[in-house]
C-alpha cells in the first residue's frame, strides 16, 4: 500500500532529521515555538495511535503514560534523559507500526467513529484516518526541521 510506504518514509525522515542534534537541543524550545523536537516526534507517534485505534474503538497499542505525555493539547514535560526518550519514541513507533500492519492484515478496523481534525478535515473511515495521518506527521516533521533551523542547525 502506497500510504504505508509514505508513512515509512516520513518516519525515516524524522530519524534522519535528528541524527546530529545534540541532547540539550532535543528539548530546547526556541522563542516563538510552543514545544520542542522530542514533543513533535512523540506527538506524531501518539496521534497515529489515537486516530487509528482510538477512533476505531480498539485498545491503544502504546502505554497510557506515553499517550498522555504527547497527545493533542499536551505540553512538553521535563525530560531527564532526552537521548533515551528519543530512542524510546522511535522504538514505540516501530512496535506500533508492526502492530498496525498486523491489524490491517487481520482487518480489525471495521468500525470507525467520524472525527473532525483541527485541520478542518472530517475523517469518516479508517482509510481516511490512515491517509490523514501522513499529512499530520509531515506537518510535525516540518516543525522539527523549523526547530532545528531556529536552533542553528
Amino acid at each position: 500500500m502506497q500510504v504505508i510506504t509514505n508513512h515509512e518514509v516520513i518516519r525515516n525522515n524524522f530519524e534522519k532529521a535528528v541524527e546530529k542534534v545534540n541532547e540539550a537541543d532535543l528539548v530546547m524550545i526556541p522563542e516563538g515555538f510552543n514545544n520542542h523536537i522530542l514533543w513533535n516526534i512523540g506527538h506524531a507517534v501518539v496521534t497515529q495511535n489515537v486516530l487509528l485505534y482510538g477512533m476505531s474503538g480498539l485498545d491503544f497499542t502504546l502505554p497510557t503514560d506515553f499517550i498522555k505525555r504527547y497527545k493533542k493539547g499536551s505540553f512538553p514535560s521535563e525530560i531527564e534523559n532526552p537521548k533515551t526518550e528519543l530512542a524510546n519514541i522511535f522504538e514505540l513507533g516501530k512496535i506500533a507500526d508492526e502492530q498496525l500492519s498486523y491489524d490491517i492484515r487481520e482487518m480489525r478496523f471495521d468500525d470507525y467513529q467520524p472525527y473532525e481534525t483541527s485541520f478542518g478535515i472530517t475523517l469518516n473511515s479508517f482509510n481516511d484516518a490512515l491517509q490523514f495521518n501522513n499529512i499530520h506527521e509531515a506537518v510535525h516533521l516540518g516543525y522539527v526541521l523549523a526547530l532545528k533551523r531556529a536552533l542553528g542547525y
